[in-house]
């Protein structure tokens, strides 16, 4: 995952309050940028390989450019999902961080044809046909991701943070 140190900008904040009082739900923290999925056994060879990709990477920009709801069956019955706009600087850091994943022999469990990165904002969210999310104010920049995360799923709707890396600031 791709999270910030910090907390989210002032404007990504403020989005986010107005979300979860038009629509109710929990909050899902930390505010991450999910890069992959993968299944193995040796957690710390998982950790070592981010590590090492951490060194690589540069503080990258999350823009967030549309908003979308998903049925989810462990954290719903919607999640309310931002989808996160392009940037040469994310793209980057996104693909060194696939590389180190597939060196380490690591597939992905995402399906191949997954395009943008997202950040899954709220969960357990009932919105009703009258309820509807304000959406002004798209795009904007919700945070800068300057540290990586490596979690796992520990249950149902649960994960466990097992480290976390920092990106080194340029200059």
């Amino acid at each position: 995952m791709l999270a910030p140190s910090r907390p989210a900008s002032a404007t990504g904040a403020a989005f986010i309050d107005r979300l979860q009082a038009d629509l109710g739900g929990e909050r899902v923290e930390p505010l991450h940028v999910t890069v992959d999925r993968v299944a193995t056994d040796d957690a710390a060879a998982l950790i070592r390989s981010v590590h090492d990709a951490a060194g690589r990477l540069r503080p990258a920009p999350i823009r967030v450019d549309r908003l979308y709801f998903l049925p989810s069956q462990s954290r719903g019955p919607e999640i309310v999902k931002l989808e996160v706009g392009s940037d040469p600087i994310l793209d980057e850091d996104t693909n060194e961080l696939l590389a180190a994943l597939r060196r380490c022999g690591l597939p992905s469990l995402y399906p191949s044809d997954r395009v943008k990165p997202t950040i899954t904002t709220l969960q357990r969210v009932t919105r009703s046909d009258a309820i509807e999310a304000d959406v002004a104010g798209l795009p904007f920049e919700l945070f800068v991701a300057d540290q990586v995360i490596v979690s796992r799923i520990a249950g149902l709707a649960r994960y466990e943070i097992l480290d976390t890396a920092t990106i080194p600031t340029s200059g």
